[in-house]
């Protein structure tokens, strides 16, 4: 509830500020035009603040996902507004952001190095490649 009363405050200060840059230039509205004009900037100003701060703290909810296997161990992609690399349940590799294109890195047990190239815009497109070899995934979850 915390993170919701933040960004609120922060659309009310942003309210505020529009209706004094109104005054100060002398821009004339009716009461419902500039209700609307804070009602609006209120609600996306919240909503974009949370959103943001999800984004920069890697909290954001994950839309795909690819599950593979290997010689006995499980691998697990998630991606979205942040990209994780799990090998048997453990997270190995996070990046946190928005971008076009990750990359994720881990390593097995057996010492193999497990390289994720995530490629992002419409749809998302994972590769999963141990020692260089491609993996193709048992599983996949998308939007």
């Amino acid at each position: 509830m915390k993170p919701f009363l933040i960004s609120f405050a922060e659309g009310v200060i942003v309210g505020v500020f529009i209706i004094i840059v109104i005054n100060i230039l002398g821009i004339e509205a009716t009461g419902t035009q500039l209700g609307i004009l804070i009602a609006s900037t209120l609600i996306f100003t919240s909503i974009g603040s949370s959103v943001s701060r999800a984004i920069l703290k890697g909290e954001a909810p994950h839309k795909y996902e690819w599950i593979y296997t290997y010689d006995g161990n499980r691998i697990v992609v998630m991606a979205g507004l942040a990209e994780e690399l799990y090998i048997n349940d453990k997270l190995v590799d996070k990046k946190k952001g928005i971008s076009l294109k990750a990359e994720l890195n881990g390593r097995l047990k057996t010492g193999e190095e497990v390289k994720v190239v995530i490629i992002g815009g419409m749809t998302a497109k994972c590769e999963l490649f141990i020692d260089d070899e491609r993996v193709e995934p048992i599983a996949a979850k998308t939007p």
